[in-house]
C-alpha cells in the first residue's frame, strides 16, 4: 500500500520541517541521481548545485542505506533509488522562484510485488519510521482548503497572501 501527501513549502519553509524531523528521528538525504550504484547522501533537503536544484530527494534510515536498491539509466548515465523495492520515502521538492510555487509530495509504499507474484512487506521498522516522517510532516504543515488534500508552510502561507501563486 502506498502513502503520500501533498504540500507546498518554500526552502524556509523546508529548513523548518527538516529540523522538525531531525528533533524526532535520525535520517539520511539522499539525491535522486547517483554517479555510481551507491546513493549519493547529502546534507540537506534544501541541497542545490549551480545547475541543478535537485528538487527530488529521499529521505532514509541510515541502517537501511545499504537496503536501498539502485536502478540503472544508461540512457542519463546516472544510477536512482528504486523506491518501489527500496526502505525510502521520496520526497519531491517545490520548484520555488518567488513567481509561483508548484506543490511537492511525500511518498511510499509498505511493500510489493516479488518475482513470484507474492507480497513482500517492507520491514515494521521502516514502516513505522515512515509513518512517523509522514506524521510529523502533517503535523508541521497547515492543511489547506482545496480540492486535494494537501498541506502548506507557514512562510508558503505567507507568500502567499501577499499574493504568491501556487502551482499544482
Amino acid at each position: 500500500m502506498g502513502h503520500q501527501s501533498a504540500f507546498y513549502l518554500t526552502p524556509k519553509d523546508k529548513a523548518e520541517l527538516e529540523q522538525r524531523l531531525r528533533e524526532k528521528m535520525d535520517f539520511i538525504i539522499l539525491l535522486r541521481e547517483s554517479p555510481s550504484a551507491s546513493p549519493r547522501v547529502v546534507d540537506s533537503l534544501n541541497f542545490s548545485e549551480p545547475d541543478n536544484p535537485w528538487l527530488s530527494k529521499y529521505l532514509a534510515r541510515p541502517e537501511d542505506l545499504n537496503e536501498i536498491v539502485m536502478h540503472h539509466v544508461p540512457e542519463q548515465g546516472y544510477w536512482t533509488p528504486d523506491d518501489l523495492f527500496s526502505p525510502v520515502v521520496k520526497c519531491s521538492g517545490c520548484y520555488f522562484d518567488g513567481k509561483i510555487l508548484r506543490r511537492g509530495r511525500v511518498y511510499y509504499v509498505d511493500g510489493f510485488y516479488g518475482p513470484d507474484g507474492g507480497w513482500v512487506e517492507k520491514s515494521e521498522a521502516f514502516r513505522k519510521w515512515a509513518r512517523m516522517v509522514h506524521t510529523t510532516l502533517k503535523k508541521s504543515l497547515k492543511r489547506r482548503d482545496s480540492k486535494y488534500v494537501e498541506y502548506i508552510g507557514a512562510d508558503a502561507q505567507a507568500w502567499v497572501d501577499a499574493g504568491g501563486q501556487l502551482v499544482d
